[in-house]
C-alpha cells in the first residue's frame, strides 16, 4: 500500500522544497528578472507556475509559498476552471506575480492573424482583473504548433508585455520543470529554454532539494504545475494515471514528429 507521506509531488513535498529555497536563495518573479537585466542577485530562484486547469490548486501552492516568504509567478490559461478572477486576484494580493498562459497559435491552428486577435482579446481580459506584465506559452502537446512561434511575426512590446517566460530568459539559467512527472524532462516536447544546451538534471524532488541545499548552483528556474501537486492519496493517484497516459502519448508523438 502506498505511503502518501513518502510520495513525490505532494503538498508536503512542496513545503520541503520551499523550506530549502527560503533559507538559501533570493526569490524573483519573472517581471523582476526581466527588468533586472545584468543586475541580478548572486544567488536567486525564479519559480514559475503554469496553471493549466485548476485555479484552486494554484491557490494552495501560493499559500504554501506565502508561509515561507516566497514570491512566485503564476500563469493562467483562459479555460473556465483556470481563469477564476477572484483566485487570480487573491494570489496577486499575496505578492505573487500573475500572468497569461497563452495558446492562441495552436487554438487558431497556425493562423497568425486570428491568433494575434485572440491574444489581444485575452490580454484585455487579464488587464481588467490584474497587473499583467509577462506571459508564458502553453505547450499544447497535441497541437503541431509551437505557440512561441507567434513572436516571430509580432512584438510583445506592442501589447505592453515586458517579457515571455521562455523567450526572455537567458541561457545561463538552470531550468528545472516537473513536466512529465520528473525533473529530468524525459517526457518533454516543448518545455525548455530555446537555445540552451547544457542542463543540470534532477529525477525526484528530493534530488532537486539536495541540489538547492548544496548551494553550489548560482540560480534555479523552477517550473511547477499546481495541478500536479496533491494533498490526498485519491487526487494524487488520479493525476498519476493522467500523467502516465499523457507521457505515453508524448512518447508516440516524439517518435512520429519530425
Amino acid at each position: 500500500m502506498l505511503n502518501f507521506h513518502n510520495l513525490d509531488f505532494t503538498h508536503d513535498k512542496y513545503r520541503q522544497l520551499c523550506s530549502a529555497i527560503s533559507d538559501r536563495y533570493t526569490f524573483l518573479t519573472m517581471h523582476e528578472y526581466v527588468i533586472a537585466g545584468d543586475n541580478l542577485p548572486e544567488k536567486f530562484v525564479l519559480i514559475r507556475h503554469d496553471v493549466d486547469k485548476l485555479a484552486r490548486n494554484a491557490l494552495e501552492t501560493a499559500n504554501i509559498e506565502k508561509e515561507y516568504g516566497i514570491k512566485a509567478t503564476y500563469y493562467f490559461r483562459t479555460h473556465k476552471k483556470a481563469f477564476v478572477p477572484e483566485i487570480i486576484q487573491k494570489i496577486e494580493k499575496m505578492g505573487h506575480e500573475v500572468g497569461y498562459h497563452y495558446e492562441v497559435l495552436s487554438t487558431a491552428k497556425g493562423d497568425h492573424e486570428k491568433a494575434i486577435k485572440l491574444f489581444e482579446s485575452d490580454v484585455q481580459k487579464f488587464r481588467k482583473i490584474c497587473n499583467l506584465k509577462t506571459i508564458c506559452m502553453h505547450g499544447a502537446v497535441l497541437s503541431k504548433y509551437d505557440n512561441r512561434e507567434l513572436w516571430k511575426f509580432y512584438n510583445l512590446e506592442d501589447f505592453g508585455i515586458l517579457g515571455e517566460a521562455y523567450l526572455s530568459t537567458g541561457e545561463d539559467l538552470n531550468y528545472f520543470t516537473d513536466t512529465g512527472r520528473s525533473w529530468n524532462s524525459k517526457n518533454n516536447l516543448r518545455d525548455f529554454i530555446p537555445g540552451k544546451k547544457e542542463r543540470i538534471f534532477a529525477e525526484k524532488t528530493d534530488d532537486l532539494i539536495e541540489l538547492i541545499e548544496k548551494c553550489e548552483i548560482s540560480n534555479f528556474y523552477i517550473s511547477a504545475h499546481p495541478d500536479r501537486w496533491k494533498s490526498n492519496i485519491v487526487n494524487w493517484s488520479l493525476f498519476w494515471i493522467y500523467d502516465f497516459i499523457l507521457n505515453s502519448g508524448k512518447k508516440i508523438l516524439m517518435a512520429v514528429r519530425p
